[in-house]
């Protein structure tokens, strides 16, 4: 005689008005499908459909939800709370790359499963047996009382998908009230809106004590530290505010970037060996170039590491000695008929890979190259007709961008090649793969793109969610620095309103923001020798990160703006120009290989 095989407990969800609900029903379900994968989310059964109801069959998560605990067990201590967030930052990190906006973040539709197996996907959230804490319950758990649950999200049915027809338009105001960030309340929510009610949940569960009570519209701001049974520490007292910011502006990005905050000592780069044990841990500034009336536009440092090429905004290129700070060589400004210089300021310049030959480009549509032997001037070319934002230099090829193109060019003699016309707006930045095989742009219409060299064929373009990171007037910020990572699988950007982000080269639907600037990213660039990052912005800060750790090394600082950075391939030293006008070279007191 067979057995019967054990009954399935499942929750199901039914609609009785098909014909008004069945889109939104279908969308749902389709979203279950994609995310029901996850641990910490219920798995979709079975769909259900007829000409009158329409049904949504979810496996049953056994539980209570975080309202029922603490309803029966009263406020929860910080680290509960952190762990919580340590548990359900990463599945909303999961959602989010999956372009899902849950928008219904809160303790009604978290459950503290009992009997939910994590897979390895994220860490089980302990409960000591602890007065004030969340009591085990007794049969649950089998270790005498000390249990462990897996917080798992529930209720999708206010989801978004954001596809491009979503980022263009006001969405329906869906949330809980209390809990919705202000943008959601408009109908114009985004990834943070999730962070915001996973927030305002944390908030709830230290004080036992409803969101509405919990603001104060006369200061507009949380008032809930009064209101908290057990202490809560200064560091996460300034996550909670980050987390639950009004102004998008000033909260955490990405669940990602919250992530990094409150647990520091954990990688979002998966570790890879880079060939360095260690890098620079104290840095100064060993020499300070003053550039008076003028300004620094752009930065190259030679392959030897021996001299440093400078734009400036006068029309003036010149060499300097990288360790003595002297002026090798100027090329004078161009005025009228006279000289061979460029006119207006120059805004890009690079060194051939062999270091015999310099490249700059100018506001005045003028690329020229210059040879390193005797400074005599080679080849230019007048025609491109627009103003020149960046150059890169490989062995073979020059690539620059001018207004809404990208040009190659053959070498040595400047042969057109290719004119590359995707971005709407203006190519802001241009970085070479270190094999020289992969071009990577910005624009300021806000996209990222990929490309091979030297077909020109587009492999891949990233578009900078609607909403993510909008800048004081409500505007999408465009990107206006790119680099490439030099050992991993990774493309870094700055944007106009200081974020600072990572986009994976190996799933493509990957992405996060670890920084913030005060103001615009002005520069990124990576050092070829290992995993350093420096970032600079017009706060007039630089900063250096070790990108697999997350960690900031150093905050060097310029008394405006940072204009353009540059490494020595060489050895740890950088070398900035600021609207201070000054060039500064910074290095590292020691380091070891």
């Amino acid at each position: 005689m067979s057995q019967r095989r054990p009954p399935r407990r499942c929750v199901i969800k039914q609609s009785l008005r098909a014909q008004v609900d069945r889109d939104r029903f279908f969308k749902e379900a389709d979203r279950l499908i994609q995310l029901g994968n996850h641990a910490q989310i219920p798995a979709l059964i079975a769909v259900l459909a007829s000409s009158q109801e329409l049904c949504l069959v979810q496996d049953y998560v056994a539980g209570q939800t975080l309202a029922q605990t603490l309803a029966d067990s009263g406020p929860w201590r910080e680290a509960q709370v952190r762990s919580l967030l340590l548990s359900l930052l990463p599945v909303l990190d999961f959602i989010h790359n999956h372009q899902v906006i849950h928008r219904d973040i809160k303790p009604a539709n978290i459950i503290l499963a009992q009997s939910v197996e994590a897979q390895g996907l994220a860490p089980d959230l302990p409960i000591p047996d602890q007065p004030g804490l969340i009591p085990s319950q007794p049969g649950k758990s089998g270790d005498g009382g000390q249990g462990t649950v897996l917080p798992v999200l529930v209720d999708f049915g206010a989801a978004k998908a954001l596809d491009k027809a979503a980022l263009e338009q006001t969405g329906t105001v869906i949330g809980s009230a209390g809990y919705a960030a202000p943008e959601q309340v408009l109908g114009k929510a985004v990834f943070a809106s999730d962070l915001y009610s996973l927030g305002v949940t944390c908030l709830h569960l230290l004080t036992q004590q409803h969101p509405f009570d919990l603001y104060s519209a006369l200061d507009d701001r949380w008032v809930w530290q009064p209101y908290t049974p057990y202490p809560v520490s200064l560091p996460f007292t300034q996550i909670l505010a980050r987390l639950t910011a009004r102004s998008l502006r000033h909260r955490y990005p990405t669940a990602a970037a919250a992530l990094a905050d409150l647990n520091p000592g954990g990688s979002l780069i998966p570790a890879r060996a880079l060939g360095r044990s260690e890098l620079p841990q104290a840095w100064r500034c060993r020499l300070t170039l003053p550039t008076p009336k003028r300004v620094v536009q752009s930065i190259a440092v030679s392959p030897n590491g021996r001299a440093i090429a400078t734009g400036h905004s006068d029309g003036t290129v010149q060499l300097w000695d990288s360790q003595t700070g002297q002026v090798i060589y100027t090329w004078g400004k161009r005025l009228g008929p006279l000289g061979k210089g460029h006119s207006d300021r120059v805004t890009a310049i690079g060194f051939h890979p062999q270091g015999h030959q310099l490249f700059s480009g100018g506001q005045d549509g003028t690329l020229k190259q210059w040879d390193l032997a005797d400074y005599r001037p080679l080849t230019s070319r007048d025609a491109i007709g627009w103003p020149i934002t960046a150059l890169q230099v490989s062995e073979q090829h020059l690539v620059t961008a001018a207004a809404g193109h990208i040009y190659l060019w053959q070498l040595p003699d400047l042969v057109p090649q290719g004119d590359w016309v995707r971005h709407q707006g203006n190519v802001t930045d241009l970085a070479l793969s270190p094999d020289g095989r992969r071009l990577a742009s910005t624009g300021d219409d806000g996209t990222l793109r990929l490309w091979e060299i030297p077909s020109g064929q587009l492999l891949h373009t990233w578009l900078q969610a609607k909403g993510d990171h909008p800048n004081a007037s409500g505007q999408e910020p465009g990107l206006l620095a790119v680099t490439f990572h030099p050992h991993s699988p990774y493309l870094i950007t700055g944007n106009k309103t200081g974020a600072v982000t990572v986009w994976s080269l190996e799933n493509l639907a990957r992405h996060y923001t670890f920084s913030h600037h005060q103001d615009a990213v002005t520069a990124v660039v990576c050092w070829p020798g290992g995993d350093l990052l420096a970032t600079g912005s017009a706060d007039g800060q630089v900063h250096l990160w070790q990108l697999e750790t997350q960690r900031q090394l150093a905050l060097l600082r310029h008394d405006w703006a940072v204009s353009a950075l540059a490494f020595d391939p060489q050895r740890p030293m950088l070398v900035s120009g600021s609207t201070d006008e000054t060039l500064r070279i910074w290095q590292a007191d020691e380091y070891y290989f």
